[in-house]
C-alpha cells in the first residue's frame, strides 16, 4: 500500500482555495476545494475539543486540546505525525480506517524472515543445500503471492503453516507480526489538516494587517 508523498499531497491540492464558512473563536467551519469542482474537496470543523476533517479523501475525528488547531499546526513545513494522532482518533469513515492490510508491510515482513531463515541454515553450496533454500523462497513467495490476491487465504494459510510441508520456514511467530499500514486516505488527511490550519493562519494575519 502506497502513501501519499507530501510532493503528491501538494499537487493535489494545487489549486483548492480556502473558504472560511465561519470563525468564532475554537468554533470554525473551513473548506478547501478546487472551483467549480468536489474533487478532492474537504471540509475541517472544530469545536472545543475536536477535530473534524471530511470530504472527498475520507472522514476523521480527532480529539486532544481545547484548541484542536494549537494541536495540529506545524511551524516546521508540513510536519506530520500520524502515529501520536492516531491515538487521538475518536472516529473514522467505515471502511477506511487510519489503517489496513498492507501487501507491501507483508512483503517486507516476509522478506525479512526468509533472510533470517536462509541464513540461519547450515547449509554448504551441495544441490540438496541450495534446494532446501530454493524451496523456503518459493514458500515465501507463494505466501506473498496470497496476500496480493486475497486477505482471508494469507492468513488462513499462516494458519495452517507447517515447516515441513511449507520450505521448512518457522512461522510460529506470525501473530506477532502487524501486517498494517497507515492508508492512504488518512495520510492524506493529515497533510490536509495542516495544510488547512497554514491557509487559516495566513488569512486570519492578512486580515489583522489590514485592521
Amino acid at each position: 500500500m502506497k502513501t501519499p508523498t507530501l510532493e503528491q499531497f501538494l499537487k493535489d491540492i494545487a489549486s483548492h482555495q480556502l473558504t472560511v464558512n465561519l470563525d468564532q473563536g475554537v468554533f470554525r467551519d473551513l473548506t478547501l476545494a478546487r472551483p467549480n469542482t468536489v474533487s478532492m474537496h474537504y471540509n475541517i470543523t472544530t469545536r472545543p475539543g475536536y477535530l473534524v476533517i471530511t470530504g472527498d479523501m475520507g472522514s476523521f475525528v480527532f480529539t486532544r486540546l481545547n484548541d484542536m488547531f494549537k494541536f495540529f499546526r506545524s511551524d516546521d513545513g508540513y510536519e506530520i505525525n500520524p502515529g501520536y494522532w492516531e491515538e487521538k482518533l475518536e472516529a473514522v469513515n467505515r471502511g477506511n480506517g487510519a489503517q489496513a492490510f498492507s501487501v507491501d508491510t507483508v512483503t517486507q515482513i516476509l522478506k525479512d524472515h526468509l533472510n533470517d531463515h536462509l541464513e540461519g541454515l547450515d547449509c554448504g553450496h551441495s544441490p540438496s543445500d541450495e534446494a532446501k533454500a530454493e524451496e523456503a523462497k518459493e514458500a515465501i513467495q507463494n505466501l506473498i503471492g496470497l496476500a496480493e490476491s486475497d486477505e482471508h487465504d494469507f492468513y488462513s494459510k499462516l494458519r495452517e503453516w507447517d515447516p515441513k510441508y511449507d520450505g521448512g520456514v518457522d512461522m510460529e511467530c506470525w501473530w506477532e507480526w502487524d501486517f498494517k499500514d497507515y492508508t492512504y486516505h488518512y495520510i492524506w488527511c493529515c497533510y490536509a489538516i495542516v495544510h488547512a490550519i497554514k491557509l487559516y493562519d495566513a488569512e486570519m494575519s492578512k486580515e489583522q494587517s489590514h485592521e
